[in-house]
């Protein structure tokens, strides 16, 4: 369990996923912080823009102009000024051409720097807490994941044990046999017994070992995939020490130390976090009927110039501050739908999650009923393997002495070895249903 625990691709895929949701609330909570932007910007002017006057701003400045020191363009600009800042121009012609003037240069830089701070977010806060949800919620389904893998990997294990029990009920059937028929081939050939007996030993003999080799590539295929939940390679040897034996004596005081509640029981944790994430999403829905305020700072230096020179250019600063303030008025009813979808989304999990509670006592009560099922199972097949093997050493000792036949040692063996099979089933099926048991329960393994 512990180098499952350890090298499973399923459980690293896991704790990364509690990894990415830690990041996702600190980049959530980063927005809480000052957000400061450096910008720059190039705009070039494509036609410039021209602005119209009909008449001048009065006679107070005078203009003294002399015409022939400007040609005719400059002659067009002044006139233009002579408006502007000159004596009243007399009133234009009906049908003559406004003049104007264009104004502005062709390049303009702008850099600068701008701060934005959230200080009233109710939506930011309630995201907050649902990312916080979130972590929880991977968490305990990481801590699935490993409830899972170790019921897999002792179910894995059990089978291993299984396979090999099995193989040495063969193994050991087939060196009895063995033994069986070299000495009816002793008496053969001494005439004490006749050749049915002979080749009745040597068939049952032979069919012992298809059993014995199916077994064996059991036990390989078994500890084939303990490898591969374990997340180990292939290649690599594993020894598997111990005997499903071993557990019967274990049986009793193991069922009654376990809790059989469901407080501890993954599927039902993770409905519970999924109905808090969506009470989460219900109240930001709710709180988008808030009003947000949120503060800002602007600070630039601006050139405006003709030309490419950049060390002649001026540079001028332009600062703003100010904070701005939102209240939701209309929005189509976007708002409204949305609250009312998010409500009837938690009533939709706890509906689920009422089915899902029931279903997981049904498969509680099924294994305790599996449970208690095997323990008869292993009480009686234990005594009848007892027996077994008392009526085997009976009936070859009644074939030695020529008051038994083949066909009764036959018989007692074959009885032998299926209580044998029978009495590792049965404890097999203890051990995996208690498994299963402790994966609906929720035990955690002391690894974790």
């Amino acid at each position: 369990l512990s180098i499952a625990m350890n090298e499973s691709p399923t459980i690293k895929v896991a704790d990364m996923e509690i990894e990415k949701k830690r990041y996702t609330r600190k980049s959530t909570q980063s927005a809480l912080f000052p957000q400061i932007d450096v910008v720059g910007q190039y705009t070039r002017t494509i036609q410039k823009q021209t602005m119209y006057l009909d008449g001048g701003f009065g006679s107070s400045m005078g203009l003294d102009i002399d015409p022939t020191q400007f040609d005719a363009e400059e002659m067009k600009v002044v006139q233009v000024l002579q408006k502007v800042l000159g004596s009243p121009a007399p009133e234009p012609e009906e049908d003559a051409p406004a003049e104007g003037i264009q104004f502005g240069r062709s390049n303009m830089w702008t850099a600068g720097a701008v701060v934005n701070l959230p200080i009233i977010m109710p939506s930011l806060w309630k995201n907050i807490q649902l990312t916080s949800i979130d972590v929880e919620y991977a968490v305990e389904k990481a801590r699935s994941s490993k409830i899972e893998l170790a019921n897999q990997v002792k179910k894995a294990f059990y089978g291993v044990l299984l396979a090999q029990d099995s193989y040495n009920v063969y193994k050991k059937t087939f060196d009895t046999e063995s033994t069986v028929l070299n000495d009816i081939k002793n008496k053969f050939e001494q005439g004490l017994v006749a050749e049915y007996d002979l080749i009745t030993a040597s068939v049952r003999l032979q069919n012992i070992i298809p059993e014995m080799l199916q077994t064996k590539n059991a036990v390989q295929l078994a500890i084939l995939q303990l490898k591969a939940l374990m997340g180990i390679d292939l290649e690599v040897p594993l020894g598997i020490e111990g005997s499903l034996e071993n557990y019967e004596d274990e049986m009793y005081a193991q069922l009654l130390d376990v809790d059989l509640s469901l407080t501890n029981n993954s599927d039902l944790r993770q409905i519970d976090l999924q109905v808090e994430q969506l009470k989460k999403v219900y109240e930001i829905r709710t709180s988008q009927y808030l009003p947000t305020l949120t503060a800002n700072f602007n600070y630039q230096y601006m050139s405006q110039n003709n030309d490419f020179r950049f060390s002649d250019y001026r540079w001028d600063p332009y600062a703003t501050a100010g904070i701005t303030l939102a209240i939701p008025i209309f929005d189509g009813g976007r708002k409204h739908n949305d609250i009312k979808e998010a409500k009837l989304s938690v009533e939709q999990v706890r509906l689920q999650r009422e089915d899902a509670e029931r279903q997981i006592k049904l498969m509680l009560q099924n294994q305790i009923n599996q449970i208690a099922k095997s323990i008869e199972q292993v009480n009686s097949l234990k005594t009848a393997k007892e027996q077994a093997q008392k009526g085997y050493d009976i009936a070859v000792k009644r074939y030695d002495t020529g008051m038994g036949t083949i066909v009764d040692v036959n018989q007692a063996a074959l009885g032998l070895t299926n209580t044998g099979l029978q009495y590792n089933n049965a404890i097999y099926d203890y051990v995996t249903a208690k498994s299963e048991l402790e994966k609906v329960i929720g035990v955690d393994q002391p690894i974790f």
